[in-house]
């Protein structure tokens, strides 16, 4: 296949997350979630609550949005926006934004992405017990049954849980994001609701004979080491396995990696699996995966007598390796390495890049504008290794710039900046960064119009 068929497979868009661009947490009744009870709790100086007040600049942002070129645009539904108590009413009035939201861009000729669940979870789940509790599965359901059955037709391309991977680890074992525990067994288990989680909305989805495509999105990271040793070489295997595998298995197979399992289970008694779930993911595989690339994972052996996995490897920096302040390494060449050790390992599979992108700090200058060159040449280095992908015959279908706009990040604030389009937090104007013309000038050439 040459670079302008396997481009032209290619829908081009860019995506964004619900409570990081909405704002308006008490507006028009959206119901209380997790990310807004963390921010009560937390006291770091920033929340969510304005954000970019992409609710109140909907129209306006979705006009720049197709000023840029995008083919498609990713986004994620509040849960507590339509269900404000997780489960029972509907609140029309937040069925009635995203309306606005997916019938603009059906309008504008962009190809909405929807995002099902993209972290924020109705505080009234959450207070009995989020996902930790098996029922959270069945309320998940409902909420996808809402979404399902409002936006048939209008909807085809479909997502059913972002990440999880960082859900676990930061939420359960971290402690860093909601709910702030720090509990293995826990952590383990919640891993394995998502992933069930994930295969029955895919069971439903098919069951209403819904027209489109859904996938499960993941954050899988190429794992590398610096000395080749045995030990090294353990202690990636490890890290790969439990950062990575025990969603792209499960994802693709509907199994999980044999090892972690045992591991898993011997040593945390988790997950408890009940004896149709497995039966259940092995026959709901999505129809692609997507996959959210940022960085590669540089590891070396740690404590391998330890009963907690991340003690058993750690973090190392490469010497002479390309940095952001935040300690993010940009190594393009990571999405190839990754998408290979996938297909070798799994077969072909249809993929869509669901996020790729680089916070900075941008500044404007006197008048204005945002020069961030830094981020073009990110995306150039990293649309040129999809093109080696697709000349190896990879089914790369899909690929999101983060962010659309700038946003609020988890921890980080209002700092990193990811957008194609930025904000000046004060005023809440928008403007498109030269990122922004250089894709839509990327776009244009890549379809050759």
């Amino acid at each position: 296949m040459t670079k302008k068929e396997a481009h032209k497979k290619i829908l081009w868009g860019a995506a964004s997350a619900a409570y990081q661009v909405e704002g308006a947490t008490g507006c028009d009744g959206k119901g209380k979630n997790s990310w807004d009870d963390y921010y009560e709790k937390n006291n770091l100086g920033y929340d969510g609550s304005f954000a970019v007040d992409h609710y109140h600049h909907v129209e306006e942002d979705l006009r720049l949005f197709h000023e840029i070129g995008l083919q498609s645009y990713r986004f994620s539904v509040s849960w507590s926006r339509i269900l404000p108590e997780g489960t029972g009413k509907i609140n029309k009035k937040g069925l009635e934004f995203y309306d606005r939201i997916v019938d603009t861009l059906n309008q504008y000729g962009i190809e909405p992405y929807l995002t099902i669940y993209h972290w924020d979870l109705p505080l009234p789940l959450l207070e009995k017990g989020g996902w930790l509790n098996p029922e959270i599965i069945q309320e998940f359901l409902e909420y996808c049954k809402i979404l399902f059955e409002h936006f048939r037709g209008r909807v085809k391309l479909w997502a059913t849980i972002n990440e999880p991977a960082s859900e676990v680890i930061e939420g359960y074992i971290q402690g860093t994001h909601p709910p702030q525990e720090k509990n293995y067994t826990h952590a383990i288990q919640v891993s394995h609701h998502y992933n069930l989680a994930s295969a029955k909305a895919i069971q439903l989805f098919r069951e209403m004979k819904m027209e489109g495509k859904i996938g499960i999105v993941l954050n899988p990271m190429p794992v590398d080491i610096l000395e080749d040793t045995e030990e090294n070489r353990k202690a990636r295997d490890i890290a790969y396995s439990f950062l990575s595998d025990w969603y792209i298995c499960p994802a693709l197979t509907g199994h999980y990696p044999e090892e972690m399992l045992k591991f898993c289970q011997e040593t945390y008694h988790a997950p408890m699996i009940q004896e149709d779930e497995i039966r259940v993911m092995e026959e709901n595989i999505g129809d692609y995966l997507g996959v959210n690339y940022y960085m590669r994972r540089v590891v070396k052996a740690g404590n391998f007598a330890s009963d907690k996995i991340e003690d058993m490897f750690s973090y190392v920096k490469v010497p002479g390796g390309n940095y952001t302040k935040w300690g993010w390494e940009i190594y393009p060449e990571g999405v190839v390495k990754l998408l290979e050790r996938i297909y070798n390992e799994y077969g072909k599979t249809e993929i869509i890049i669901s996020e790729n992108g680089i916070g900075f700090d941008d500044q404007m200058n006197e008048e204005g504008k945002f020069e961030d060159y830094e981020r073009i040449s990110y995306l150039k280095d990293h649309t040129e290794m999809i093109e080696q992908i697709c000349a190896k015959g990879m089914d790369i279908t899909g690929y999101y710039v983060w962010s659309a706009i700038d946003l609020l990040s988890w921890t980080n604030g209002y700092q990193k900046r990811y957008g194609l389009i930025g904000v000046d937090f004060e005023t809440m104007e928008r403007s498109v960064k030269k990122s922004g013309e250089w894709y839509r000038e990327f776009i244009r050439q890549e379809n050759g119009k």
